[in-house]
């Protein structure tokens, strides 16, 4: 289970996403979390421009559509930056450039922001405070980013300093379900935070009986002992999973010259754990129809990631029950169960479902290892992942494939037709 070439995924450089909301809970964007290196928080400032020029390159190597899943980026840029001048690689309608707190709005700064809002690029001030600086900001960008956890009245008082044009107020930090409500409330227009894997418990009750095949189908489909016909079997039986299935394999992507036409020569075509993947991911797109689209998304990038980095330590066991634990990492917050409960309901290996509640052993410092990746915590995903036997240089090129991995998922699933 190879790793995409460092030409495909660069080593140097660290590129994650978290999401951004709009008052709906649709995806409007993905903020870009970069460093050039696992122990970039010694970087200088010259080193900081070169990180943010070296991530762009890192953009298009993995993919802008992949990254970003076709929506915009918001890209945080430096000073230095934002005078030499923007990449022209990057696309004017699908970019807002985020100025941080310490940019000083000088003369120079202010004619760049004016240059660039002429060119076509959006504009946001990240961590947003009320300053004579900012003030002159304001009229120029579109987007005014607010750390609500230390806003206190600077949404209030706002639009005393805004020009005619009001931008949009993104409000940070929003960690809960019920900090997004409160922000809705409070007139914000966007919502960035990690508040969507955070579970939102309706109440404490077991498992609905719904939900319990789908996950004993998860279960099965991952069990380490399922042969070839049983995985066939299983999968026969769901005609949503025939379809999705059948539909990849005779995809572009493959470029077969003949048509595959059953399960069993799909199996014997991709191969049993091949399949396995696919068809775990979709019974979990199933099962999680009432939740918020992004969690699937998640759950499956989180899968993949842990499957490699798992793989790479050389250990297959490591390989199948990451996926395992990356997959069911998500459940309670897609169910609104909470996770003892989740657990109780699949017969998961003892590693896993120790994992999952919370316990130290290898697969939850690999789920941790992910997380933190995730959510652009470098120090701690360098430190967790050589607490796994995961060389740190690897976790670049395993988030990248599990992003690609992830779409083409999306993808197919967009096109299966409902279960019955």
């Amino acid at each position: 289970m190879a790793l995409p070439s460092s030409s495909e995924a660069p080593a140097r450089i660290f590129v994650a996403r978290q999401p951004i909301l709009d008052t709906t809970g649709r995806i409007a964007g993905y903020e870009l979390l970069y460093r050039q290196a696992a122990d970039a928080s010694t970087m200088t400032g010259v080193q900081h421009d070169y990180a943010t020029a070296k991530v762009i390159d890192g953009l298009f190597a993995i993919g802008f559509d992949t990254l970003t899943s076709g929506r915009t980026a918001f890209i945080n840029v430096t000073r230095r930056l934002l005078l030499d001048g923007v990449p022209a690689v990057l696309p004017r309608d699908r970019v807002v450039l985020e100025l941080g707190a310490d940019i000083e709005a000088d003369s120079d700064v202010l004619a760049a922001c004016r240059r660039l809002r002429d060119d076509g690029y959006a504009l946001a001030i990240d961590d947003f405070t009320v300053t004579a600086w900012t003030a002159e900001l304001v009229p120029l960008v579109q987007y005014v980013k607010i750390d609500v956890l230390r806003a206190g009245t600077t949404a209030a008082r706002l639009p005393a300093v805004a020009a005619a044009a009001m931008p949009k107020l993104v409000a940070k930090r929003i960690e809960t379900a019920e900090a997004f409500t409160q922000a809705v409330t409070g007139g914000y227009d966007l919502f960035q935070g990690f508040f969507l894997g955070r579970p939102a418990i309706r109440e404490s009750r077991p498992v609905p009986a719904q939900h319990l095949a789908s996950l004993r189908l998860l279960q099965a489909l991952n069990d380490p002992r399922l042969s070839v016909h049983q995985l066939e079997d299983l999968i026969k039986h769901d005609p949503t999973l025939c379809f999705l299935i059948l539909r990849t394999v005779n995809s572009a992507a493959y470029a077969l010259r003949t048509t595959v036409q059953s399960i069993r020569e799909a199996l014997l075509l991709l191969g049993r754990d091949t399949v396995r993947r696919w068809a775990s991911l979709w019974a979990l797109a199933g099962l999680s129809q009432q939740a918020h689209a992004e969690l699937l998304a998640m759950a499956t990038i989180r899968a993949r990631c842990c499957e490699l980095l798992g793989a790479s330590t050389g250990d297959d066991d490591a390989a199948a029950e990451g996926f395992l634990v990356g997959m069911c990492s998500l459940m309670d917050a897609i169910l609104g169960q909470p996770m003892p409960a989740v657990v109780e309901a699949m017969p998961l290996p003892e590693p896993v479902r120790d994992a999952l509640l919370g316990e130290e052993n290898a697969r939850r410092r690999l789920l941790d290892c992910t997380v933190a990746y995730e959510q652009g915590s470098w120090d701690r995903c360098y430190e967790l992942s050589r607490g796994t036997g995961v060389n740190p240089t690897v976790l670049p090129a395993a988030y990248a494939e599990a992003l690609r991995w992830s779409a083409e998922l999306r993808q197919g699933t967009a096109a299966a037709p409902a279960r019955p």
